[in-house]
């Protein structure tokens, strides 16, 4: 339980976390511009691991880093694959004929897929509060990604089923950390990950069909920021936030993301939000706020 006196501190680290989520949502559109989707991805985590380096640095002994690669090697690529490299590939594609609202509720479906992997990868219990919330929030999910049908040769469509992949690498991803965060501390844990993850994302640039990489001062800043607050300094706040506080109640704060989303999307894109897109959500956050409240 944190402190009182820190709670206040705690929020507010996982909330600017969030926010920063959700500004990346339409810089991605924008970056898309002039960058290829595992280009862009590269270019901005290759920013955001060098800042993790030089945290973890700070932070741990380097007799300690060398350990835990050691150590936890496997777990760590694995990670690095389901937090950084599976999810923003797939997400990067997703925007490029895709709408930030859209995409950022169709991610706040996470905390809720993380739960469901846990009861069928790690044997955790299903109550009746986590099957009818994941049932809702799953249903919510399903009735976003199909609103505009449901073939293959709509772009809006494929888009929302790749967006809906992403989220589904970051639910895997918080399981397969499981064990290691238990072992380790989240921000040990999550930091190494980024950086192996960004590796395997420049590992993929030649499997891109047409990378492409257009720089100028505009999307040079644009990157710096997608990097430096959305990717870096997201994650540090985040991750000192959940050192303080459970996973279960910083989850939450997720529910906030299409928020964000939404209105920097509306202000840096014109980007209106549809009627259907806001009922989706809010069936979405019910369904998780089910799954994953306690009980009193």
């Amino acid at each position: 339980m944190v402190a009182p006196s820190k709670a206040w501190k705690v929020s507010a680290m996982a909330i600017s976390a969030v926010a920063l989520w959700g500004l990346a949502f339409p810089l991605i559109q924008i970056g898309l511009e002039d960058f290829s989707p595992i280009v862009l991805g590269f270019l901005r985590f290759a920013s955001a691991a060098a800042i993790m380096a030089i945290v973890l640095l700070a932070r741990y002994p380097l007799a300690e880093l060398s350990s835990t690669l050691r150590r936890e090697w496997k777990g760590l690529l694995l990670l690095g694959l389901l937090y950084v490299t599976i999810p923003n590939a797939m997400q990067n594609m997703g925007l490029e004929n895709g709408t930030s609202s859209v995409a950022s509720v169709i991610q706040s479906s996470g905390p809720v897929m993380t739960l469901l992997f846990a009861v069928l990868l790690l044997k955790e219990r299903m109550t009746a509060s986590k099957g009818v919330g994941t049932a809702l929030a799953m249903g919510g999910t399903v009735m976003l990604v199909a609103s505009g049908g449901l073939s293959l040769g709509d772009d809006g469509f494929v888009s929302n089923i790749l967006i809906l992949v992403s989220a589904a690498s970051y639910g895997l991803a918080w399981v397969s950390a499981k064990r290691m965060i238990e072992r380790n501390t989240p921000m040990l844990v999550i930091g190494l990950s980024i950086i192996i993850g960004t590796a395997m994302l420049a590992l993929s640039i030649p499997l891109e069909q047409d990378p492409r990489a257009d720089f100028d001062a505009a999307s040079v800043a644009n990157l710096l920021v997608l990097g430096v607050l959305c990717a870096a300094a997201s994650s540090v706040l985040y991750l000192s936030a959940l050192e303080h506080e459970e996973v279960s109640r910083l989850a939450f704060f997720i529910y906030l993301m299409p928020v964000f989303a939404s209105v920097f999307a509306w202000v840096i894109r014109g980007e209106e939000v549809a009627l259907w897109t806001a009922v989706c959500a809010v069936v979405i956050a019910a369904g998780v706020a089910i799954a994953t409240g306690r009980s009193r």
